[in-house]
């Protein structure tokens, strides 16, 4: 029965890394997942039901149309599409009907964005699991938190018998940039947890490990910091020009100033800088993303 367990785990995540989404448009995922639940016997709930709306950021309009047509491409139903409201992510429930508490599971299923390597002694290439969708990939190990969340879910339905309460697998869309969790969790699915239990892998756990901590991990806070400057021609007027590209770099040389280590408490990151308009044009404006 373990080694069955096992062997789907391996063979979903696999699928799911060749086919990764990024946040809000993991429609193929989702369906994906619900109809994994579905054939358990579990009621499920998809899309926007799970979604309050009004706390929803970082979602592309442009991006979700596409994204569902692509998943509508690759075999998704359009009932299934429409019936998501155009939103991603589904939750199940198991009652036990037993008294006991409301405890959580919690997988997330979006992707990065990053092109996986065509190096040929990479895992997924030499075994035929490799990204199809050039610049996006599973790099961040959501794939695997899925296929770890489904087999949960399967495991307690095989041993409902033994167990209590309720317990809800809730599969999150767009956990990168913390944008899935806060829309989730305002439209009330988590209200009634009892207990709540997440996992990642990797981090402070190598392989062949397991780390069990009852808080604190990875918390952070994100920030957008958008810089105006003046433009001016960098030939004819320099000085009449203020670079917002040399205020972003001096304001990530001094964020980042302070010597951050793994072993301590708090994280100051800088991921990205975008500034400018062309090479003759003192940048009139610049953008960081960093989060703390």
């Amino acid at each position: 029965m373990l080694k069955s367990y096992k062997d789907d785990m391996v063979a979903t995540r696999r699928h799911l890394h060749r086919r990764p989404e990024e946040g809000w448009t993991e429609f193929e995922t989702t369906y994906f997942v619900w109809s994994y639940l579905k054939q358990l016997g579990l009621p499920v709930t998809i899309g926007k039901a799970n979604i309050n709306t009004a706390e929803v950021l970082g979602r592309d309009e442009r991006l979700v149309a596409d994204a569902m047509k692509r998943a509508a491409s690759h075999g998704v139903p359009e009932d299934f599409l429409k019936a998501t409201g155009g939103y991603t992510g589904c939750v199940a429930v198991l009652e036990t009907g037993r008294a006991g508490p409301v405890t959580a599971f919690r997988s997330d299923m979006d992707c990065v964005i990053v092109r996986e390597t065509d190096d040929p002694e990479h895992l997924p290439n030499k075994l035929g699991f490799a990204s199809e969708r050039p610049g996006l990939m599973h790099a961040c190990g959501h794939d695997g938190h899925t296929a770890v969340g489904l087999e949960v879910a399967r495991w307690a339905v095989e041993h409902k018998d033994s167990l209590c309460g309720t317990l809800k697998f809730i599969y999150q869309p767009a956990e990168e940039g913390c944008r899935g969790a806060r829309a989730m969790a305002a439209a009330g699915i988590v209200d009634d947890v009892d207990y709540f239990i997440s996992g990642h892998v990797g981090g402070v756990a190598k392989l062949g490990e397991i780390g069990v901590m009852d808080g604190g991990f990875l918390a952070s806070t994100k920030f957008d910091v958008d810089i105006a400057g003046t433009p001016a021609h960098a030939g004819n007027a320099p000085q009449l020009g203020h670079s917002a590209l040399m205020a972003a770099c001096a304001a990530s040389m001094m964020l980042t100033g302070i010597p951050r280590s793994g072993d301590g408490e708090t994280r100051v990151s800088v991921g990205t800088l975008s500034a400018g308009e062309g090479r003759n044009v003192v940048p009139a404006h610049a953008r960081l993303q960093m989060e703390v």
